[in-house]
């Protein structure tokens, strides 16, 4: 009996959820997504006795294809805030840094409101340049600082929220991490956004 009452319980709930997904199913096809926002930088090091900050606008771009109301698949694009290595307070370099993306997200439209919450996950590649800005007190404290061109390849994540004002056209608020690595740093974007779905 109890086994009984757990399948009806579950095909409730499957018939629900199938509701809901219906009821505010977007349409499918290819969407463009742009969003701006505040760029946060951790696990950087540039070299001995450095300190990094980081403070400052971002901004992403992602083209996606949606397969079904619930799945869709992107390419994306985030170019963060410049960071900088101090020593001593002092300022010795200067990082700009970017990520590229492909991942999958995953879709649940929250009945009748034109809300639908996502996750996304996939594989990002993470890009940092430092170059150094005062060489003269670089020299004199014998600083050694890793400079130049540093590259690598992580997962990446996101969760967020779409509202609809129209069935093409949705605002979300979301948060993006690139998890990069000590060369790169761990990059996270918490943006709002929109995106257009051309259907």
């Amino acid at each position: 009996m109890n086994k009984i009452k757990l399948l009806a319980s579950l095909s409730t709930l499957i018939a629900l959820y199938s509701s809901c997904a219906s009821a505010t199913a977007l349409p499918i096809g290819w969407y463009l997504e742009g969003n701006l926002g505040k760029t946060h930088m951790e696990n950087m090091s540039y070299g001995p006795n450095t300190t990094a900050s980081e403070n400052g606008l971002g901004w992403n771009i992602n083209l996606g294809y949606k397969f079904i109301p619930n799945f869709a698949a992107e390419l994306g694009y985030t170019h963060y805030a410049d960071a900088s290595a101090k020593f001593n307070g002092t300022k010795v370099a200067n990082d700009s840094h970017y990520s590229v993306d492909v991942a999958g997200k995953g879709v649940m439209p929250i009945y009748d409101s034109g809300i639908a919450l996502f996750a996304k996950l996939g594989i990002a590649r993470t890009h940092s340049h430092v170059s150094a800005t005062n060489t003269d007190y670089i020299n004199a404290n014998s600083l050694s600082i890793y400079t130049g061109s540093h590259s690598a390849t992580s997962y990446y994540l996101g969760l967020g929220a779409d509202y609809a004002f129209m069935p093409n056209f949705l605002a979300n608020l979301q948060w993006q991490r690139a998890n990069g690595s000590s060369h790169t740093g761990r990059l996270d974007l918490y943006s709002i956004g929109f995106s257009y779905i051309f259907s």
